[in-house]
């Protein structure tokens, strides 16, 4: 991307578990195109349907009549991805430590700790209606050493 261009895909969803295959397609497919490496394409994919899953089944309480927003915003060496539900909202810092050794073994409740962990900036806020995830990954340079490897 050349300049102060900005594109800006943008998908909303019924709240269903089964509209979450076409996010990540998306989230996969916009990684692909802006030469992320693969551990940095898994990190976006997995971190925007854990934040899209949390907007589904905690913002807005699986209710189907409510949607979830996901926006794409590509700009110059970085990706933007905003989740917004129109749930109640929520204190993330009320969600328990997974790395707590009585949280170790919980099949739930470590999708803030892999967004936190796969991204770059990770801010959440409540909007006018519901919980507004804001995920930052930087775009990187290929080194030099990948380069020449080619």
């Amino acid at each position: 991307m050349a300049g102060n261009h900005r594109e800006v895909v943008e998908l909303r969803i019924p709240s269903r578990t089964e509209h979450l295959s076409i996010v990540n397609r998306v989230a996969e497919e916009l990684a692909a195109q802006l030469s992320m490496s693969e551990d940095d394409r898994d990190a976006v994919a997995t971190s925007v349907i854990e934040a899209a899953t949390n907007a589904i089944q905690h913002g807005n309480r699986n209710d189907a009549a409510k949607t979830v927003t996901v926006r794409f915003v590509v700009s110059p060496g970085r990706l933007e991805v905003v989740v917004t539900d129109e749930g109640k909202g929520f204190d993330p810092s009320l969600v328990d430590d997974p790395l707590k050794p009585e949280n170790l073994l919980r099949e739930r409740g470590r999708g803030l700790f892999l967004i936190r962990a796969f991204m770059d900036d990770v801010q959440y806020s409540p909007g006018e209606r519901g919980t507004v995830v804001r995920l930052v990954k930087h775009l990187r340079r290929p080194s030099a050493r990948r380069e020449a490897g080619r």
